[in-house]
């Protein structure tokens, strides 16, 4: 399910008001679910870069020794976009906005289908960012640690 969690951290990056999802977090491979017996270190870098904007670097290197690197940029204001990088279709879009508890939720579409829902949220004390990802074949949940 490594795949899974590495398009969860991918499609990540926001602010919600109640919480701060800034900052540098590593994945807690130990804490997480799902399989990611192949990953040696997991970090992504959340930084706000506009009203609702948010910029999301992952850094991902595998026990193999390869080494992954992507950057994107979200609007968190609900609107339907293209999906901004690999591993969907042409088709592929996402929703991506701000809960009235502050979470961070993003919707995936394919072909105008539902295919993933991520939740994310921050611990009260903002040292846990946990990301909750929900498709057709079950649920994984992530736990990074601020950094």
């Amino acid at each position: 399910m490594y795949k899974a969690s590495f398009w969860a951290a991918l499609f990540l990056g926001g602010t919600a008001m109640a919480a701060d999802f800034t900052g540098t977090w590593k994945l807690n491979l130990e804490k997480s679910t799902g399989d990611n017996s192949k990953v040696a270190y997991d970090t992504m870098k959340l930084e706000q870069i506009g009203p609702n904007a948010y910029r999301t670097t992952i850094d991902i290197v595998q026990k193999s020794g390869s080494k992954t690197h992507h950057e994107m940029n979200r609007i968190y204001d609900g609107q339907e976009r293209p999906v901004p990088g690999d591993g969907f279709s042409p088709q592929g879009t996402e929703i991506c906005e701000i809960t009235a508890a502050g979470d961070r939720k993003i919707t995936f579409k394919e072909n105008g289908k539902v295919v993933e829902v991520l939740m994310s949220s921050v611990s009260k004390d903002g040292k846990t960012l946990t990301n909750t990802i929900t498709t057709d074949k079950g649920q994984l949940v992530l736990i990074f640690e601020k950094q």
